[in-house]
């Protein structure tokens, strides 16, 4: 309850009194993925959508540490994960949803974020639709047409870390979607599905393939925020 008084006040519930009340622009970017997959598949000719209903920043700041991730073929690697973490006082909040094309490479507008200025700590991205991704994945002479079929999240996405005092001073913050992070724990070869006329495999949601894609996309390190100073 208290957190969601502190939502509707845009401040901390303990916050000083010189805190101003301002706007800035909120903005996103799509990058493709730069280097294979865990499983070594190199994705190219990636398109879809992302979608987005919320975004909300907090003065929480992540913890973030190190955890042993057992592949479902007993394939170990460490990823980065959120330790302990707790959102604190509501500071901004953009409740207008977007598409994102993660086709473009060009930098999209979201839209204003009604804020507060304050030390910024954590973001938190709610989920419209969700996330579908196509494109092509090769390895060594083997070459796969993709479709992710759609992720819908159940809940909104935590803990992603950005840290920055905000200040009057004017500037937007820029949202990266990484790509490669969330595609990274894909592999092509336990999709549990066959091509289709079109030649293009699109994953079983029970598949290895769509749990390593769900594990991407709500890897909290595909998103990352920053700010741009005008």
């Amino acid at each position: 309850m208290k957190r969601l008084l502190c939502l509707f006040a845009l401040s901390s519930c303990d916050a000083s009194t010189d805190q101003v009340r301002r706007t800035f622009p909120v903005e996103v970017v799509v990058v493709p993925p730069s280097a294979p997959t865990d499983s070594g598949w190199t994705v190219s000719d990636v398109s879809g959508q992302a979608s987005f209903a919320s975004l909300r920043f907090f003065a929480g700041r992540v913890l973030v540490t190190r955890r042993l991730d057992l592949t479902s073929w007993l394939v170990a690697s460490a990823h980065a994960h959120p330790g302990h973490y707790e959102a604190g006082a509501a500071l901004a909040e953009v409740l207008e949803p977007l598409v994102v094309d993660l086709s473009g490479r060009a930098v999209s507008p979201w839209g204003p974020a009604s804020a507060v200025t304050g030390s910024y700590g954590s973001a938190e991205l709610g989920w419209a639709m969700g996330v579908r991704v196509q494109g092509a994945a090769t390895r060594g002479a083997q070459t796969v047409r993709f479709d992710t079929g759609l992720l819908t999240p159940q809940r909104p996405l935590t803990a992603i870390a950005f840290e920055h005092e905000v200040t009057t001073a004017p500037g937007r913050v820029r949202l990266t979607l990484d790509l490669g992070v969330m595609l990274s724990r894909i592999d092509l070869e336990r999709t549990l599905a066959t091509a289709d006329a079109r030649g293009v495999v699109t994953f079983d949601r029970a598949s290895q393939a769509f749990n390593g894609f769900d594990r991407g996309v709500t890897d909290t390190t595909a998103y990352r925020f920053t700010w741009q100073p005008d």
